[in-house]
């Protein structure tokens, strides 16, 4: 019985390889098949037919082509994905010059997306002792979304650092490099960080988004930085991002722990970031007062046309300064909950926000809990690994390779600074199917924690208090950290 046990395993094991290569195979030809008919298509229907046409047909044809070439290249599903999601959006006007053939079109560009997410789920490694996402329609979905929105990261937040633009980087980093090693904080990386004071002065204005009244506070950010780095006076020259900003929601009465709730990249409004924290359970259900920052050149503080420009520009200096921004801010706020009487003050972050906490717990000893959510933990890693392939190359013809970046990112790096929190007061919640920030940057952060509490629950990048079941994982959480003990 037992060996017939193990042939029946065996072939199962098979099996499931069998499929998995079958759907590897398929997300490369379908989309070459995919996009070649937008393509035609297009082309018959004139002018009108080409503008609607050709933007899907050729993401797609060009990465289902580059997804034979270098099946290993993950950046090839962000763009498969990508040019499926603008395909179904398209085939609905396209419906006025095609017909028919719309409708066709708008079929097969929704199952090339959902194909797109099972094969990224199939070609996912996972870390020892994470579970296996589930395979299915919906969890294929939200991978493919992920996809989608890494394409969308990479077309705007990296930027072609190319030719002399990227010799100056490099030699900026060359710099930089030099400097903090004469300081010593290449070794000692938290010394690079200075002990703001808290804030003094602050405006404040009555707002209210979607039937949620809140706080908008602003204050001046006072953060420079260190004399003769490279890059600190065009960073100094982003006079809205000189003024800090942050939302909250404050109960009457007396005092209340305080959430700092810190958000991803590209947010920064007061309806992106108050859907994304849910006031609805964190301040009403729960109880809490929330203080949500808005990041170094997000929202009001932006310095370009899209929110987060400059935080992972490829300007590597200005990725630096960004993160030491955030944790002036964000340390000035803390210091002022405490200074009026917070009973508790505890963190919460999710994504780019995730990482900035993650940080914070290697420079404060003050805060009663840190819960961080999809963090990236090696930023040089991510970069390396998303950043357009002309980039990459550029940078490294230019003398900036992977080991100077992480050398230089050392002062930005969750895993390079100590917790001062101990492992009771630290949890990590990740969603196994995340294609934005995979497992192996979570587990690689709970590692260099001492193995704290880690939930990972089946989804994606952007399920975090989505659902039931997460929001009650997380009230056990900061239940048993203490954090909720004065709302008894």
């Amino acid at each position: 019985m037992s060996q017939d046990r193990e042939k029946e395993h065996g072939e199962n094991l098979r099996e499931g390889t069998r499929r998995r290569h079958l759907i590897l195979l398929l997300s490369a030809l379908w989309p070459v098949v995919l996009g070649g008919a937008w393509l035609w298509s297009g082309a018959r229907e004139g002018v009108w037919g080409v503008l609607l046409g050709w933007p899907p047909g050729a993401l797609l044809f060009a990465s289902g082509i580059s997804g034979l070439l270098w099946p290993g290249d993950a950046r090839i599903r962000h763009f498969t994905a990508f040019g499926s999601l603008i395909g179904a959006a398209l085939s609905i006007p396209y419906f006025a010059l095609a017909g028919p053939a719309a409708a066709a079109l708008l079929v097969s560009s929704a199952l090339n997306f959902v194909l797109t997410g099972h094969a990224s789920l199939a070609r996912g490694r996972l870390p020892e002792g994470v579970p296996a996402p589930q395979m299915g329609l919906k969890p294929a979905a939200r991978a493919a979304q992920d996809e989608a929105s890494m394409c969308y990261l990479m077309l705007t937040t990296w930027p072609l650092t190319l030719g002399e633009q990227a010799r100056r980087v490099s030699e900026e980093v060359d710099e930089a490099l030099a400097l903090f090693d004469e300081k010593g904080w290449l070794s000692h990386p938290v010394a690079y960080h200075r002990t703001p004071p808290p804030v003094n002065e602050i405006r404040l204005r009555k707002r209210s988004v979607r039937g949620i009244s809140f706080e908008q506070i602003t204050f001046e950010s006072r953060y420079e930085p260190h004399p003769a780095e490279p890059g600190r006076e065009r960073w100094l020259s982003h006079e809205r991002n000189r003024t800090a900003c942050a939302w909250m929601l404050r109960h009457a009465g007396g005092p209340r722990p305080w959430l700092v709730c810190i958000p991803g990249i590209r947010m920064g409004s007061p309806r992106l970031d108050l859907s994304l924290f849910r006031p609805g359970y964190l301040h009403r259900e729960l109880g809490l007062n929330l203080l949500i920052p808005v990041l170094p050149t997000h929202g009001p503080r932006r310095v370009g046309p899209v929110s987060g420009d400059l935080v992972l520009s490829g300007e590597m200096m200005d990725t630096l300064h960004a993160a030491s921004q955030a944790l002036w801010d964000i340390r000035r706020m803390t210091s002022r909950l405490r200074l009026e009487g917070a009973p508790a003050v505890g963190v919460l972050g999710h994504s780019l926000g995730g990482y900035v906490a993650a940080l914070l717990c290697g420079l404060e000893r003050d805060l009663d809990c840190v819960v961080v959510c999809n963090p990236p933990s090696d930023y040089p890693t991510m970069f390396w690994n998303n950043a357009p392939g002309s980039v990459v190359s550029c940078l490294k013809s230019s003398g900036l390779d992977e080991r100077k970046l992480a050398l230089l990112s050392r002062v930005i790096s969750p895993l390079a600074l100590e917790p001062r929190l101990p492992p009771e007061r630290l949890a990590i919640f990740a969603g196994n199917a995340d294609r934005v920030v995979p497992p192996s940057q979570p587990e690689s952060l709970w590692r260099h924690w001492g193995r704290p509490e880690i939930t990972w629950y089946e989804g994606g990048h952007q399920a975090f208090l989505n659902h039931q079941e997460i929001r009650d994982r997380l009230h056990a959480t900061l239940s048993a950290m203490g954090f909720l003990e004065s709302l008894s």
